[in-house]
């Protein structure tokens, strides 16, 4: 089955906030990756708005792509009371909780004991009847467990353990973990999505091994793209994809 494709627009961000301004534009380079193979588009505002804004989520949200729903549009990030009154006003096609650490420099664990498992009830309440909510997931079972006892809908699994491990030459037990963890998920009924430092190398493995229904990709694509171009960066990623 082919996958789902959601670029990640959030170090496009990242280059245009290190210098000010509007360049490179992100509306531009966002539709740019839906003409070459995107389905969807993926933001995440952090509060320290180091990258993505709340203001440009409201911009991308106005792609005629997005509003027609041609074009998947999936907003991350924490359970915080702007991001989610923002969602019940834009109303995007996903919403995907990622738990924050204090100083991290990128997400790097999923939905664990001591997350704010009420607040996640209280929001997949708020948000489910016009969107997808779906909660970033360790590689383990009891993780994709505790996440769907909030009744989301989909999971994402952190794949960068695999992703590391893949470069080391040792993914078997990493790549034994994530098929764990998404066979229980769909057990749950839950949507399969996957995400962190997945590249057209590490990608074949996992979906060789994995029915993804999406993928969330953009530090690795946009390394890519600084070689090859924005444009070939995401149609090689599409490819892939299938």
């Amino acid at each position: 089955m082919a996958t789902l494709l959601s670029v990640n627009l959030n170090k496009i961000a990242l280059l245009r906030n290190s210098r000010g301004g509007s360049a490179p534009d992100l509306l531009h380079f966002g539709q740019l990756a839906i003409d070459n193979g995107a389905k969807g588009l993926t933001v995440h505002p952090r509060a320290d708005q180091r990258h993505i804004r709340l203001d440009d989520v409201v911009a991308l949200s106005k792609l005629p792509q997005i509003q027609s729903g041609e074009i998947e549009f999936n907003i991350e990030g924490d359970l915080r009371p702007e991001l989610i009154r923002m969602s019940e006003v834009i109303k995007p096609t996903q919403f995907t909780v990622v738990p924050v650490m204090p100083n991290e420099i990128t997400s790097d664990r999923g939905w664990r004991p001591y997350d704010e498992h009420g607040l996640l009830k209280e929001t997949v309440d708020r948000l489910s009847a016009y969107t997808r909510v779906a909660v970033f997931c360790d590689a383990d079972p009891a993780s994709v467990e505790l996440a769907a006892e909030g009744g989301i809908q989909a999971i994402e699994i952190f794949t960068g353990p695999y992703a590391h491990a893949f470069d080391l030459g040792k993914s078997e037990v990493k790549l034994a973990a994530i098929k764990s963890a998404t066979d229980r998920a769909t057990e749950l009924g839950l949507r399969l999505n996957g995400g962190h430092d997945l590249t057209v190398d590490n990608l074949p493995t996992l979906l060789a091994a994995i029915p993804f229904h999406e993928l969330s990709i953009g530090h690795h694509l946009t390394c890519m793209a600084v070689e090859q171009g924005w444009a070939k960066a995401v149609k090689a990623y599409a490819d892939v994809c299938g």
